[in-house]
């Protein structure tokens, strides 16, 4: 894990796919609400404190996790005002625990039950559910924030058990998205839904030759 200090209220905090092993972390448990997160998070913290004086007692922060596929991870943590327009960590931590009654959770390799991927044009939302539209007919959505549109594909719309070419096809036309939770609440909460179930189905059937 290593931690960067970008100015007096920033830092950035890169987490390896070696630091999540080293840990028993699965990928999957990274939402805000799971010990394991938590457990995480505020190690982070401490060795920001102990290395570069980054305290955030009393203090709002925001954080944006970016997944990196050389990195791992890559976190910006920013320290706010007291007035900021940001609501605090509390919302997306919900219950605090002390760091001794926290237990992280056991690697495990189930595939997800949820994939999310972002794009940068609708274009390559079409491509993507072309490329898995054969082996996938199922709940979907899609959503967009900004300039980017946002595709949710649940597990139990998959016709086979390989996932590999789902996987692979996701990274191909976007980037996916890891903080299932933390990224479902928030487009749920703050994006504009387009289309709200069999988003793939859809697209193929309408936007694609």
């Amino acid at each position: 894990m290593k931690i960067e200090k970008i100015n007096d209220d920033m830092i950035k905090v890169t987490i390896s796919l070696n630091d999540l092993e080293e840990r028993n972390i699965d990928i999957e448990a990274l939402n805000y609400n799971s010990p394991a997160a938590q457990e995480l998070f505020w190690d982070m913290m401490e060795q920001a404190e102990i290395e570069l004086g980054f305290n955030v007692a009393d203090s709002q922060i925001l954080i944006e996790p970016v997944p990196d596929e050389e990195e791992g991870f890559i976190i910006t943590i920013t320290r706010l005002d007291e007035d900021g327009d940001f609501e605090s960590i509390q919302k997306y931590i919900k219950n605090r625990f002390r760091k001794s009654d926290l237990k992280i959770k056991k690697r495990t390799f189930q595939s997800p039950s949820v994939w999310i991927s972002s794009f940068s044009s609708f274009e390559d939302v079409c491509s993507l559910c072309k490329a898995i539209h054969p082996i996938f007919s199922g709940e979907s959505s899609l959503y967009k924030y900004g300039d980017k549109f946002f595709l949710i594909i649940r597990k139990e719309g998959l016709l086979v058990t390989d996932t590999t070419l789902l996987e692979l096809s996701l990274i191909e036309f976007g980037t996916r998205e890891y903080n299932i939770a933390f990224t479902e609440g928030f487009l749920n909460e703050h994006s504009e839904i387009l289309i709200a179930s069999n988003a793939v189905e859809i697209i193929v059937s309408h936007f694609t030759m």
